[in-house]
C-alpha cells in the first residue's frame, strides 16, 4: 500500500481526471454524484467559503501491491481510504473514493475538500512524515503486502530529476556485483554515463563520501538509497572480493577434476525440434557436435562464449539434416541451435534479451543473460534462469545463484560439522 498526498487548486481538473471513462465511483459524501458536473459544482460551493485559500483541493492516490489484489474488493478499498482518511484527521468534510481499471495495481483515488463544514481548514503539516506512518500502520493491521521500494517504482512515468535518480540507482545494482574497490565502480559506471565523485577527507586521500552525476543531475549516493553511502558500498567490495575468491576456488577445483576426467564434449539440443521428436541428443566423441567435426578455431569461438554456424546437422531420429547457428551453455557443457542469430534481441518477460538467453532460460538453465538496459541505451547482466522448465516467470539475480547455492550448502555443513563437535544432534 502506497499513498500520496496531493494539494490543488482546481476541483474540476481533479474530479475530471480521477473519474475517467475506467473509473468507478466508490462513495461520495456531502457532494451530489449524478454526474461529474454535478460532483465539480459541490465542491466549488463549499470552496467559496474560503476564496482566499488557494489550494483548497485535497488528493490522495493509493495503490496497492499485487500479491493483494486478490483482497481488493469495493468494500474493503472503501474500509482502507476511510481509515486512512480518519489517521490522516480528514473528517467532517466533502469527499469521493473513486476505484481505477486503468492499469495492472489495484489502486483508488479520494478527492477530499480542505474546506471542510465548518469552513474550517484541514491541516496538511507533517503530511509526508504521517503518512508513511498511516500506510505502515494499515498494512500492519490487515496484513497487506509491503512493497520492493525502488524495485517497484514504474520508471517510464518519472520525470528529471527522479528519472535520473533512479537510472543511476538501476545502474549501481547492476554493476555493483563486479566491482572490487572504489576505481571498479567508477569504471564501470562510466560505461553508462555516470560520473562518479568520491569526496576525502581533508589532508588525507581517505575516501569519506560519494556522489554521482548524469546529464548534469548529481546526487549524493546515500540520497539515491542509504546502501549507496560510500561506507555501505565498501561493504559490498569485500563482499564480492570474498565471493570471488570463493569463485577462483571453485573454479579450480573444477578445473582439477576435469582434467582426472576423459573429457565430455557437449552435445547439441535444437531450438525447436521437429514433432515427435526430443530435444536430446547423442554424446559424442572428440570435437563433434550433431556429427558435424569441429576445427579447433570453431570450438575456441564456442569456448569464447560466441556461436558458429554449422551444415549438415544430424538429427535426433536421423531422418534427416539441417544447419543452424550452434552455442554453448555457460558451463560449456551443453551446445544449443537456434535458427536465427541467437545475438539478436528479443522481448522475452521483464526484460528485451538475446535469443540465446531466451533458449537457455527456457531449456532450465542458469545463465547470464545480456539485457538491453533503459531502452536500449546500455546494457545489463543478470542472472536468469526457471526454477522449474514449465514456470511461467524466470528468477533474476545480480549475483550468480549457483555460488550462493554452494556457500549456503558450505554454510549448513559448517553448522552441522560444528554441532557434531559439540556433541549437539542436529536438526532434519
Amino acid at each position: 500500500m502506497i499513498a500520496k498526498n496531493i494539494k490543488g487548486k482546481s476541483f474540476k481538473g481533479c474530479v475530471q481526471y480521477v473519474m475517467n471513462e475506467t473509473a468507478e465511483l466508490l462513495e461520495a459524501e456531502g457532494v451530489w454524484a449524478d454526474n461529474t458536473k454535478d460532483m465539480i459544482y459541490s465542491f466549488a460551493m463549499q470552496r467559496s467559503g474560503r476564496k482566499e485559500i488557494k489550494q483548497p483541493v485535497g488528493h490522495i492516490p493509493i495503490s496497492f501491491a499485487p500479491e493483494d489484489k486478490e483482497r481488493m474488493t469495493n468494500d474493503f478499498m472503501i474500509q482502507l481510504a476511510k481509515e486512512y482518511m480518519l489517521e490522516m484527521e480528514i473528517k467532517n468534510t466533502q469527499y469521493i473514493i473513486v476505484r481505477h481499471h486503468n492499469t495492472g495495481n489495484e489502486h483508488l483515488h479520494i478527492v477530499y475538500n480542505r474546506i471542510d463544514n465548518n469552513l474550517k481548514l484541514i491541516s496538511v503539516n507533517n503530511d509526508y512524515k504521517r503518512n508513511i506512518k498511516t500506510c505502515k500502520k494499515l498494512k500492519d493491521k490487515y496484513s497487506l503486502t509491503y512493497g520492493k521500494g525502488k524495485d517497484r517504482v514504474k520508471r517510464e512515468k518519472l520525470n528529471d530529476p527522479d528519472k535520473v535518480k533512479y537510472y543511476i540507482y538501476d545502474t549501481i545494482k547492476a554493476v555493483l556485483p563486479n566491482c572490487k574497490n572504489p576505481a571498479d565502480l567508477r569504471f564501470s559506471l562510466k560505461k553508462f554515463g555516470i560520473d562518479l565523485e568520491y569526496k576525502f577527507k581533508r589532508g588525507t586521500n581517505q575516501i569519506e563520501g560519494v556522489s554521482f552525476r548524469y546529464n548534469d543531475i548529481a546526487f549524493k549516493g546515500s540520497k539515491i538509497d542509504r546502501k549507496f553511502s560510500f561506507g555501505n558500498l565498501k561493504k559490498e567490495f569485500d563482499k564480492n572480493i570474498e565471493l570471488l575468491q570463493e569463485q577462483a576456488k571453485e573454479k579450480q577445483s573444477y578445473v582439477l577434476k576435469e582434467k582426472e576426467q576423459a573429457i565430455r564434449e557437449p552435445q547439441v539440443q535444437q531450438e525447436q525440434p521437429p514433432k515427435g521428436q526430443s530435444h536430446t541428443g547423442k554424446k559424442l566423441k572428440g570435437h563433434t557436435i550433431g556429427g558435424v567435426e569441429l576445427t579447433s578455431e570453431q570450438w575456441q569461438i564456442l569456448e569464447n562464449g560466441d556461436f558458429i554456424h554449422l551444415e549438415g546437422l544430424k538429427k535426433n531420429d536421423s531422418t534427416g539434416n539441417f544447419s543452424s547457428y550452434v552455442f554453448l551453455n555457460d558451463e560449456k557443457d551443453k551446445a544449443f541451435s537456434s535458427k536465427e542469430n541467437p545475438d539478436e534481441f528479443i522481448k522475452y518477460g521483464k526484460y528485451e534479451m538475446r535469443i540465446r538467453d531466451k533458449i537457455l532460460i527456457e531449456g532450465g538453465y542458469i545463465t547470464k543473460a545480456k539485457v538491453k538496459w533503459w531502452g536500449g541505451l546500455n546494457f545489463a547482466y543478470p542472472y536468469l534462469w526457471k526454477e522449474k522448465k514449465a514456470d511461467i516467470n524466470y528468477k533474476e539475480s545480480w549475483g550468480d545463484p549457483r555460488v550462493q547455492k554452494a556457500q549456503k550448502e558450505k554454510v549448513k555443513t559448517q553448522i552441522v560439522i560444528s554441532k557434531e563437535k559439540k556433541g549437539q544432534r542436529p536438526k532434519i
